[in-house]
């Protein structure tokens, strides 16, 4: 009788601790093949591809959104190729563009410089670690750079389709290799935290876990322990997609950009 009731407060703890998502807002479907969500204390950036995924067409941007939702610069950054995660540094959006690190004024949207990495091939994702480097996955290569001064080198390797990365205590997390790995500079060290089947596109910390996304059309929480829950599933539709998703930490909100849906979705994080 202990034992079973044991198992039950457990399985209690378990539930009442299972994170949770509510739909807060939409955007109309206006947004050109929207590929990543960055979030800031006065405006979303959303990353824009408006083409193949891998297109060299010049047709891509960067649009600006308002915290309701409300596009209020279609076209703030214009000239970019298929465009797709980015990260701030020292007032400079960098973002990731197949072959190329661009890096903008997050002000203007002027942009300041294209930098043509040696042998890249898939740039995917960007982070930044708040001292100056700025880390890229090449999802073609299965490397991340790291970028600095204008210089990048190579930082990982002999990772499968990479994608996702996030700075965090100091720490660098990725997705890639089909799982979603922690890798820890001060060893040089990786760990696996959980697989993911499905492949990985976004990251973002939240509490004491992570949400991460596969493109196909899966969201995920991954707490503590490395327990990997399924929040959200889009993947039967072939259209809404999960891409690389953005974070309102203060009011714990999450920005899931849905590529060839063309919008942008804002869900509340319950306790």
């Amino acid at each position: 009788m202990k034992q079973l009731l044991t198992t039950v407060l457990a399985l209690g703890l378990a539930t009442a601790q299972a994170q949770t998502i509510t739909k807060l807002w939409q955007t109309d479907s206006t947004l050109a093949t929207p590929e990543s969500v960055l979030f800031t204390d006065k405006q979303l950036y959303v990353s824009l591809i408006d083409g193949g995924p891998w297109e060299a067409d010049g047709k891509g941007g960067v649009a600006l959104l308002d915290a309701q939702g409300k596009v209020t610069n279609a076209q703030w950054a214009t000239g970019l190729n298929a465009p797709k995660g980015m990260a701030l540094a020292d007032g400079i959006l960098y973002v990731a563009d197949i072959t190329e690190i661009v890096s903008i004024d997050a002000k203007t949207g002027k942009i300041l410089k294209k930098y043509a990495p040696e042998g890249a091939e898939g740039l995917n994702d960007v982070t930044a670690d708040g001292r100056g480097t700025i880390y890229v996955s090449d999802s073609r290569t299965g490397k991340v750079l790291a970028f600095k001064d204008g210089k990048a080198e190579v930082y990982l390797e002999n990772l499968k389709g990479v994608n996702g990365l996030k700075w965090h205590n100091n720490k660098l997390y990725i997705t890639g290799n089909n799982a979603f790995i922690e890798y820890s500079p001060d060893t040089r060290t990786q760990r696996e935290i959980c697989k993911l089947e499905n492949g990985g596109d976004g990251v973002e910390p939240w509490k004491d876990g992570f949400f991460v996304t596969a493109w196909s059309g899966y969201l995920y929480h991954v707490d503590a322990r490395g327990n990997r829950t399924t929040l959200r599933e889009t993947h039967q539709t072939n259209k809404f997609k999960t891409a690389d998703i953005g974070l309102d930490p203060a009011k714990g909100i999450l920005y899931i950009p849905t590529f060839f849906g063309n919008t942008v979705e804002a869900w509340t994080i319950g306790k």
